[in-house]
């Protein structure tokens, strides 16, 4: 199945690294780097999957991770950090209803495995 993915990241080269990742899966893809653009965003387009860093310049991921399902309860949101485990933030993010957290220093098969599983697994929550 092709979704069209928001990725939402403040560091261009792992925007840029996603997009070409999802482009080659066959999936559609934008990019913003603030938790503000990717509001802006959700609220005039349809996006089944949005992929944010937890930190982020600005607004916090968290902060637009529940503005975003606030907004769109059933978009699967799965968070990206560099920052390794931190189990606070996490239960915070799955509070707010994230999907699943992707480690950015990860092997880029695994990162394309989980992102697929976790999408998989939250859409058949939904259903």
């Amino acid at each position: 199945m092709t979704y069209k993915i928001l990725v939402v990241d403040d560091e261009a080269p792992v925007r840029h690294l996603f997009d070409d990742l999802f482009k080659k899966e066959g999936y559609s893809v934008k990019s913003v780097a603030t938790g503000e653009k990717s509001i802006e965003l959700i609220t005039k387009e349809d996006f089944d999957v949005v992929l944010m860093d937890i930190k982020l310049t600005g607004m916090s991921g968290l902060g637009a991770l529940k503005r975003i399902k606030d907004l769109k309860p059933k978009i699967v949101v799965i968070m990206i950090t560099g920052f390794g485990y931190d189990e606070e933030l996490i239960t915070k993010s799955k509070e707010y209803g994230c999907a699943g957290y992707i480690g950015k220093n990860m092997p880029i098969s695994q990162m394309m495995s989980s992102f697929k599983l976790f999408v998989k697994t939250a859409k058949e929550k939904v259903k």
